[in-house]
């Protein structure tokens, strides 16, 4: 390569234009891959690594140097030369594949010869990585160092290395050290803010990192190749990009660390990719996540997290469902809520997928893509794949053919198309276009597939749910109901599992409908559908299922225990909830063990305070405790905010009932914290609710240890819950005035 190919804009802001913005610039790299090692354990991929960086590099216009499973002795020559051949480039880069070692703060690359024979012989054969930097640094402008090591624990237990002029040092874990590099020195003819260096690690510091699938790349080598020759991307960017790339292949597992001292915006200035078509799209869709994976505060990053491992799901479509509801959204809970129950409705649809085959050349084509850009977490480009395929299917509607059998294909195919823009919609949160599309796409199959229609009477049935929860009437949701009791109707006779799982969809759709008219009799005709799912979903056949239905049939007995006088629908409930934690464990899936208690707690509470027995209550704090150690304030602040209030109120009423002035603080701390999250801005009515109890459990407290601090807080919590119920009743308004001039009577205002 000549390097002529390689233009470097080094762009600081306010500077339109420069000598060193302007001319091309030289590029030099050397490409590393150790994988056939004498005395360790070899590594797969290190040589496909090499050769693939080495034809990237090469594309960008870098001057390549290339070693394979290079010896102490040549990986030192060819450092060397490097070195001096990088004298009067412009950038250096380095790229490292095979086994790494910290010892003693210092990074080390490891030879194919490393002798093990003693620890004075193990240490003459590393090569340092600091004393490359600080070579490079006394002439480069500007160095990239990304080092693709330390993939396993690659040295014996015990091990100890001796280095050169050094004391003997066991060898820890796998992982490198987070170094930043020396500050390069620079030439007279390039400004001092335009000197840096980049140091890429494969791993977070001390973190190994993955090899990859036999055959192909690590994950690390795989990310730079499909990123790093981005045209119109800061270096930063690219670099974000590739760790974002790595964390979502390798589900979590490793998440690459980068160290830069540049000042200025380094970019590369000569795309070697395709701008434009469908393929770019997708590409550049899958970019744009990344970037915004990397906004993604930290706590909603481990929420991701775990959702996607408790329901099976991948990383990418969650965070493209994250994308559509916008990382920063206004109503964390409901950004709670809906992940979840998207992921939820995610793996269903998984699972559900027909792979309908489409003969329809174009059809085809705008499938594939629809499919590829959301197995990339693309969502919003699939969507559009989807819309073209649906308008092409609309115009096949009009041009099938009358022949029978042919008729009954192009159907299906026609069928299978708005049934796939009717989830892409979906998982886009489209709840109007998804039920839009799978009606279109019922309409193509009834009188064709019995089967297939139920199927797809059931997901409208779903999607029509979601967006009814979202509505203030009923119509949407008797939709849904109506939608679904199509379904059960062919799959009573055809498919026992669909028909059981169709029963929970109808119970829960049931449930809402008793939330939304304040009918006890909707609870009913609930749990007697989660009772009729049970009969197929059992515990040793489909035992994930049977927790589901065990859990939603707990919260429907639940509401209908809250509308008797008796206890044993109470205790039916929690007999459900018990038996769906039996599956539902902490180690198998954390967020819903933590819901479960969450529902036993409240329904242990509700039975305690009808039949006076504290030990109930006793029950019912220790099941909201369990709760909140996994529903963290920083994971989901709104469920652990409703998860205080519930404690709190659970200890208030204990408190009460046994005259414990301890567990009536306890109440009003958990209420104080739920405040801490419900603010008058983001959650005024839950704000209100939490202020006028706390402000009860405070007048509680002050019949056992009256004090003014406490008095005064009591007036507080009651002005703030008029503040905002008061405007909204005169009643209310009447009510907390009441309170608070029985307070002021009390001090003595």
């Amino acid at each position: 390569m000549t390097g002529l190919r390689l233009l470097l804009a080094l762009l600081l802001a306010g500077v339109a234009t420069s000598v060193l913005a302007q001319e091309p610039l030289r590029g030099v790299a050397l490409v590393i891959g150790e994988t056939d090692y004498a005395q360790l354990a070899d590594l797969g991929n290190p040589e496909r690594d090499a050769r693939a960086m080495d034809e990237l590099l090469g594309d960008l216009g870098f001057d390549v140097s290339r070693v394979l499973d290079g010896d102490a002795d040549e990986l030192r020559e060819e450092i060397a030369e490097f070195v001096e051949d990088a004298a009067d480039a412009d950038v250096a880069l380095v790229y490292y594949s095979g086994h790494g070692v910290e010892l003693g703060g210092q990074n080390y690359l490891v030879p194919t010869d490393t002798d093990l024979t003693t620890p004075a012989s193990a240490g003459q054969s590393l090569v340092p990585v600091d004393a490359l930097l600080a070579e490079l640094a006394k002439t480069v402008p500007v160095t990239i160092v990304l080092l693709d090591a330390c993939r396993t624990d690659a040295f014996p237990a015990g091990q100890v290395i001796e280095l050169p002029g050094g004391a003997a040092l066991p060898v820890g874990g796998p992982g490198l050290e987070a170094v930043k590099g020396p500050t390069p020195v620079g030439r007279a003819d390039v400004p001092a803010d335009s000197l840096g260096m980049v140091i890429g690690f494969a791993a977070s510091p001390g973190q190994p990192a993955l090899d990859g699938d036999p055959g192909g790349n690590s994950p690390y080598a795989a990310a730079l190749v499909k990123h790093f020759a981005a045209g119109g991307y800061s270096l930063a960017d690219l670099m974000t990009m590739v760790s974002e790339e790595v964390y979502l292949k390798t589900r979590a597992q490793q998440l690459p660390w980068v160290n830069s001292s540049l000042r200025r915006v380094l970019q590369f200035g000569t795309p070697v990719e395709e701008a434009g078509g469908d393929a770019a799209q997708i590409r550049d869709g899958r970019r744009q996540l990344l970037l915004t994976i990397a906004s993604a505060p930290e706590a909603t990053r481990r929420y991701v997290e775990a959702v996607a491992s408790t329901e099976g799901v991948p990383l990418d479509a969650l965070y493209g469902m994250l994308k559509v509801l916008g990382v920063d959204a206004a109503d964390p809970a409901q950004l709670e809520a809906q992940l979840k129950a998207g992921a939820e409705r995610l793996k269903t649809l998984m699972e559900s997928r027909t792979g309908a085959t489409i003969s329809d050349v174009e059809l085809k084509r705008l499938s594939d893509l629809a499919d590829e850009a959301e197995a990339e977490g693309a969502i919003d480009v699939a969507l559009g794949f989807r819309e073209q395929a649906s308008a092409r299917a609309d115009a096949l509607e009009l041009t099938v053919d009358e022949n029978e059998a042919n008729l009954r294909a192009d159907r299906l195919q026609i069928g299978a198309t708005y049934a796939e823009h009717a989830i892409t919609a979906e998982l886009n949160f489209d709840y109007a276009r998804s039920a839009e599309m799978w009606r279109k796409a019922i309409g193509q199959v009834e009188g064709w597939d019995e089967t297939l229609t139920a199927g797809y009477s059931n997901n409208l049935g779903v999607v029509l749910m979601e967006r009814g929860e979202h509505e203030t009437g009923t119509a949407t949701l008797e939709e849904s109901a109506q939608a679904l009791e199509a379904s059960l109707a062919v799959f009573e006779t055809s498919d026992p599992v669909n028909w059981a799982r169709a029963q929970s969809n109808l119970g829960n759709v049931l449930h809402k409908l008793g939330d939304r008219e304040n009918d006890p009799s909707r609870y009913l005709q609930a749990a007697e559908a989660h009772r009729a799912a049970l009969e197929i979903l059992t515990r040793e056949t489909r035992p994930a299922d049977w927790a589901t239905a065990q859990m939603n049939l707990g919260n429907a007995l639940a509401r209908i225990g809250e509308h008797e006088q008796g206890t044993e629908t109470l205790e039916a409930a929690i007999e459900a909830f018990r038996l769906a934690l039996e599956i539902r464990t902490r180690a198998a899936a954390p967020l819903d063990w933590a819901a479960a208690n969450d529902n036993l707690g409240s329904a242990l509470s509700s039975l305690a305070a009808r039949t006076g027995d504290p030990d109930l209550f006793a029950e019912g704090v220790a099941a909201f405790r369990n709760t909140l150690e996994v529903r963290s304030r920083e994971a989901a602040p709104l469920p652990w905010a409703l998860t205080q209030r519930n404690l709190g109120l659970a200890l208030k009423t204990y408190g009460v009932m046994t005259g414990d002035l301890g567990l009536l603080r306890e109440g009003a701390a958990a209420y104080r914290a739920a405040l801490d999250v419900f603010t008058p801005e983001s959650s005024p009515d839950n704000f209100a609710q939490t202020s006028a109890i706390l402000g009860f459990a405070l007048m509680e407290i002050a019949q056992l240890d009256p004090t003014r601090e406490g008095l005064e807080e009591a007036r507080q919590r009651f002005a703030d819950a008029n503040a905002v119920y008061g405007p909204l009743s005169a009643d209310d308004d009447a009510y907390f005035r009441g309170r608070i001039a029985e307070i002021d009577t009390l001090l003595g205002n």
